[in-house]
């Protein structure tokens, strides 16, 4: 591995480019984008710590998306010839980047679980809706009817898209506890926190299993029965809209009054400018969050 110094504004690789190396932020941070029709969009805001283009390594693809420096920074930038010879000789120097390969399979299997509950309910639907048995104007038929509106209401776009014409500009994203029971439930309290990259990831503390299956931002001391799963949610960004995405939690989360999750048809939800809260887990939970858009 080799460390690498980018200036303010440089590009370190762009959309289509062929490149297998993954890059770790030592110090900076790093805009990720794409081409939008009119401008670029911001998908992803990295800082100290952060690895991106590590799939790179691994399905030798173009690149799907661009990164630029916004400020001085210095990467680690790691090749598929160092990630081998890395495990053989110095193992523990790979857990970041196999944290961030575990979070990006956590992504796809919330997705494809999504996906597959959503299709099983349609398959269902369809299936009682065309069977003989059922008269039209009865009221089985009218049952089978309103579940399958039910079913499409809920069968939501897993990426949200607003256009970048009519998203409000939004300066800074401050998340605060709720409420003084929320504050007191972490060691040193909870205060006012501005967030500055994107996604910022949220989750259950847990030491035992180190960064490897925990990669988080803000990590939550909840304790049994558990509330907050150890991968809960992310706040993210996509150009000038932010919203919430579940990452395969186990209760859900509700934002703004809305219950989302795998078990409730929707992934994402998003966030308007102003005042905003977030229940991470069940309405009994004592983890509720303001989420300010200014």
């Amino acid at each position: 591995m080799r460390l690498v110094r980018f200036h303010a504004g440089e590009v370190i690789f762009k959309e289509g480019d062929q490149s297998l190396e993954a890059y770790r932020i030592i110090q900076g941070r790093v805009q990720i984008t794409i081409q939008g029709d009119t401008k670029p969009v911001i998908l992803a805001q990295l800082s100290d710590g952060d690895i991106f283009g590590e799939m790179g390594m691994v399905d030798e693809r173009p690149r799907t998306a661009a990164a630029h420096c916004v400020v001085d920074t210095e990467c680690e930038v790691m090749s598929p010839r160092d990630f081998q010879v890395t495990i053989l000789q110095n193992p523990e120097r790979l857990l970041p980047y196999l944290a961030t390969f575990f979070e990006r399979l956590r992504t796809v299997t919330s997705r494809l679980n999504h996906e597959l509950t959503l299709r099983a309910a349609e398959n269902a639907a369809r299936a009682v809706h065309s069977a003989p048995s059922l008269q039209a104007g009865s009221a089985s038929s009218h049952r089978v009817e309103h579940h399958s509106e039910r079913t499409r209401t809920h069968h939501m776009p897993e990426m949200p898209s607003v256009s970048p014409e009519i998203a409000p500009e939004v300066e800074s994203i401050v998340l605060s506890p709720l409420n003084p029971l929320c504050a007191s439930r972490f060691e040193d309290g909870f205060g006012p926190l501005d967030i500055e990259k994107f996604p910022f990831r949220i989750g259950r503390l847990n030491r035992e299993d180190g960064a490897v299956f925990s990669s988080n931002d803000l990590s939550i001391p909840d304790s049994q029965p558990f509330q907050v799963s150890r991968n809960h949610c992310s706040i993210e960004r996509e150009g000038d809209h932010y919203f919430v995405r579940d990452r395969g939690s186990t209760l859900g989360i509700i934002v703004n009054d809305v219950h989302i999750g795998v078990q409730h048809g929707t992934l994402t939800m998003d966030l308007k400018k102003g005042e905003n809260t977030l229940v991470l887990g069940s309405p009994r939970s004592p983890y509720k969050f303001r989420i300010e858009l200014a």
